[in-house]
């Protein structure tokens, strides 16, 4: 029984330091999204696999072999335009060649290109994504993470202090005896 306790509260204040670090990054990252005003729409565009080329990428998996494979190999499918505007764009294929082929052989993809001009820069969507369904989105996604996060915070500070309560009491009651 007193392992299960101890594995519990490890676990607990584990997934709390999870939940704060969770936390800051959905701040920092909701910060540094873009105001809809910002971007510029230039419309939707087809664009082309042209190569496919792979890549080193950090490997996530843990353990052992990750230790041993820091990195891992990714096929990316590049695309540009085809009306010459000299948009480009590029698709994770998967790690093997074969999947990353059959993701060329699809072909033409249709996106939209949103323009940066104050970072001299773009992006490019879903063809039926606009720069607010975009931005909304990512808001969307970084304020569920800030809420699950605080939520979590939020009990795990109720329950330390229920269980801090309890000791109180008890502490109280052994002295009254």
């Amino acid at each position: 029984m007193r392992k299960l306790k101890l594995f519990g509260a490890v676990l607990g204040f584990l997934l709390f330091v999870i939940g704060i670090v969770m936390s800051y990054f959905a701040v920092r990252n909701l910060s540094k999204i873009l105001p809809t005003d910002c971007y510029q729409d230039e419309g939707i565009h087809t664009f082309e696999p042209y190569d496919i080329l792979p890549i080193q990428v950090e490997n996530h998996m843990t353990g052992r072999y990750q230790r041993m494979n820091p990195t891992r190999t990714v096929y990316m499918v590049y695309y540009q335009t085809t009306d010459g505007t000299g948009y480009q764009w590029q698709a994770e294929g998967g790690s093997v060649r074969e999947l990353a082929e059959q993701v060329y052989n699809q072909g033409a993809v249709e996106r939209r290109v949103l323009s940066i001009p104050t970072e001299n820069t773009y992006i490019t969507v879903a063809a039926d994504q606009t720069a607010e369904s975009y931005t909304s989105g990512l808001r969307q996604r970084h304020m569920f993470t800030l809420g699950v996060s605080g939520v979590y915070i939020l009990v795990y500070l109720v329950g330390w202090l229920v269980v801090w309560q309890r000791k109180k009491r008890l502490e109280q009651k052994k002295q009254g005896l």
